[in-house]
């Protein structure tokens, strides 16, 4: 590679308008709850695409997906970077944010991932009964002591959010910043304790010029369907009356443009150059797909359209 994953991270965190680049993918999956056979191909298959950066957590698949993502980087060191969450037990409950416990499991993840330092950390969750400072000095400690490169927050409300921007600038980082975002916003909320990245948190990622991932970018399939589905017994979230009327318009378009709606749809996350939409294919055919929406030219005009249908 001509470029390590490193110093291809720090470019985009410029902010440079890369919109067509691969790279702005981040690959999340079910690593950890597949043969590692599945994860290892989709990982070599993502890297030699053009693919920068991996996502887990220290809670996914039980507590192992971790190990999974580490199986392959042992095998492929430096070829993609490694973003990984704290703050949730192996049931995905929220945990207190301590130093002592989010130190325990940051030298846990590098076991784990077989990494000497991890690309970016983020908090899996607020702590709304501990200051932002005190959970701002925690990640800065990580940094220092070598064990993280980035540092961010993931489904903390604006205000929180805003407050540790500050007192992290003050400390010389910009935090990442990771909520749920695509052209279909859930109704209610996908998880619990899960935040869409709505006006008040792009407002807050735009003021303060933070690099944000976009995780369930293409809103678990949707504009790839034509029928209302359940999921866990329940309504799909996504399933509004606003969401419909984005996915045919995503229809309209992909035909205009000979493309797929579910391509229109992630394409249309890629025009917001503060996002890095994380997506989970469990194919390659599904990466493949994925990667098209790079190729794909949206106008002001229809980026305003798809969203709000004028």
């Amino acid at each position: 590679m001509p470029h390590s994953p490193l110093q291809l991270l720090e470019g985009l965190f410029e902010q440079d308008d890369m919109r067509s680049a691969a790279h702005r993918f981040v690959l999340g999956g079910a690593f950890g709850a597949e043969p590692a056979e599945a994860s290892a191909e989709r990982l070599a298959h993502f890297a030699d695409a053009g693919g920068l950066l991996i996502e887990t957590s220290h809670s996914y698949a039980g507590g192992g997906a971790e190990a999974a993502v580490g199986q392959w980087l042992r095998k492929n060191p430096g070829v993609l970077g490694v973003a990984t969450k704290v703050g949730h037990d192996t049931t995905g409950a929220d945990i207190p944010l301590s130093r002592a416990t989010v130190h325990e499991h940051v030298r846990s993840a590098l076991d784990n991932l077989a990494v000497d330092t991890i690309d970016v950390l983020l908090y899996h969750c607020d702590d709304p009964a501990r200051p932002v400072a005190e959970l701002a000095e925690t990640l800065v400690s990580l940094v220092e002591a070598g064990h993280v490169r980035r540092v961010g927050a993931s489904n903390w409300p604006a205000e929180r959010l805003s407050a540790l921007a500050v007192e992290l600038a003050e400390r010389g980082q910009t935090p990442v910043a990771s909520y749920q975002f695509s052209l279909a916003e859930p109704e209610p909320a996908l998880l619990g304790g899960s935040l869409h990245a709505d006006r008040a948190v792009l407002d807050v990622v735009r003021e303060h010029r933070l690099p944000l991932f976009g995780w369930s970018s293409q809103a678990r399939g949707y504009f790839a369907r034509t029928e209302a589905r359940q999921v866990n017994g329940r309504p799909d979230p996504y399933e509004t009356g606003d969401n419909r009327a984005r996915r045919l318009r995503c229809v309209e378009l992909a035909v205009q443009l000979g493309s797929r709606p579910e391509t229109v749809a992630l394409a249309w996350t890629l025009h917001h150059p503060e996002v890095w939409p994380s997506i989970g294919p469990r194919t390659i055919e599904q990466i493949d797909n994925s990667l098209q929406a790079c190729h794909l030219t949206l106008t002001e005009e229809q980026i305003r359209w798809l969203r709000e249908g004028r």
